[in-house]
């Protein structure tokens, strides 16, 4: 059974981002991660995603594949692939599980003093708290409904 199989990050706790820009990642979803380094890349909604290296290598290869190559002519499809590569930077965790994050991605995801790390089965995702809330509270459905109607318990 390879490492990406293993990692199920769950579950969500919100913790403070120090002066030296270090969030402590808690032990249960750092020891999940053979090698303690992950890359950190910008998300969709101005948050952040967090992937442990083994994951973030082999999406990486798929992306490669199907848009990084160098005989690729489809000029969209190459700059998508060199901007996501570009854009993900490598972050260790020290012995205390905190890394250090970049102020540019502090900057893009809003986040201050607080940071609500929300675990996302293969990757953690960083929210501003009071930008988190916002995004949920503008969503059509109620927690109740989306439950209901994504939720896996009728699902075969």
């Amino acid at each position: 059974m390879d490492n990406h199989s293993q990692i199920c990050f769950t579950g969500n706790v919100e913790k403070t981002v120090d002066s030296k820009r270090r969030v402590n990642i808690p032990a249960y979803l750092v020891n999940q991660v053979s090698d303690k380094t992950f890359h950190i890349t910008r998300g969709q909604d101005h948050n952040l995603l967090i992937y442990p290296k083994e994951i973030f290598v082999k999406m990486a290869d798929r992306l490669s594949t199907h848009y990084g190559s160098s005989g690729e002519k489809d000029k969209e499809k190459r700059l998508y692939f060199q901007e996501t590569m570009g854009d993900a930077l490598p972050v260790q965790c020290d012995q205390q599980g905190r890394i250090t994050v970049p102020q540019q991605f502090l900057d893009y995801a809003k986040i201050k003093d607080k940071v609500l790390i929300i675990g996302a089965f293969d990757k953690l995702v960083f929210w501003d708290p009071e930008l988190f809330k916002r995004f949920k509270e503008a969503t059509q459905l109620s927690e109740q409904e989306r439950v209901h109607q994504f939720g896996w318990a009728d699902r075969e």
